[in-house]
């Protein structure tokens, strides 16, 4: 009795071990990120990026860029003849540009030439510490910066706001995904199950020794019967 009772405490703490391990693997980041419902890769590796930059929601900066999408989206980009026209039509848009300038230090035309003919410039960029501070090294004007803005092309505009409205709606997308990442962590964690191959084995030595129990006890009771009975 008192080795099948061991077994089975032994069996029994195997399980509780397969159990705790399955839920601390489950809650490894990379594993919730994976269980996104987007077959997105590039969307899953910026948030996969971002999580490991210690990644906090930033509310302000978030609203500034969904009024951005809104605006762009609002637009028939077709109708975006040049720069007066964007100023005209898009004042957010146009100072968060202008900041864009501002902060890497170039005037609107090589900002824009720059940003639609080289793709790999435009991609999801996350705000960490906030996106809107500014350089004290910074020296051209805002003069400056829009001193040349009618030579921008309509095509370069057009092509540029495509661009920006596809970037920051992919970069919301994470920012949301992140926002929630922790509470499903945790379901996930709730809901891990350890190798079902390896949990059948255990539950199969379990039945064994249980059985093995359940007749010696059996037996003992029957003995102790019998003993009564004289």
């Amino acid at each position: 009795m008192t080795e099948y009772s061991v077994r089975l405490m032994r069996i029994q703490n195997r399980e509780n071990y397969m159990f705790d391990l399955a839920s601390s693997e489950a809650g490894h980041p990379e594993e919730s990120i994976k269980s996104l419902d987007n077959s997105s890769e590039k969307l899953i590796q910026a948030v996969r990026d971002a999580y490991s930059e210690n990644w906090h929601l930033d509310p302000s900066t978030f609203v500034k860029k969904m009024t951005i999408i809104d605006e762009i989206d609002r637009q028939n980009l077709s109708d975006v003849s040049g720069w007066i026209y964007v100023e005209d039509n898009m004042p957010i848009t146009t100072n968060y540009i202008i900041k864009k300038c501002t902060n890497e230090n170039l005037n609107l035309f090589d900002f824009i030439s720059r940003e639609t003919d080289q793709s790999k410039n435009i991609g999801i960029r996350l705000i960490i510490e906030g996106e809107y501070s500014s350089d004290e090294n910074m020296s051209l004007s805002i003069e400056e910066i829009v001193e040349g803005a009618h030579k921008i092309s309509s095509h370069s505009l057009q092509k540029y706001f495509d661009k920006l409205l596809h970037s920051l709606t992919k970069d919301t997308q994470v920012q949301l995904i992140l926002k929630d990442l922790e509470p499903r962590i945790q379901q996930i964690k709730d809901a891990a199950i350890p190798d079902t191959q390896k949990l059948s084995l255990v539950q199969r030595y379990r039945t064994a020794d249980e059985r093995q129990f359940s007749k010696t006890l059996g037996e003992l009771l029957e003995l102790q019967k019998r003993r009564n009975s004289i």
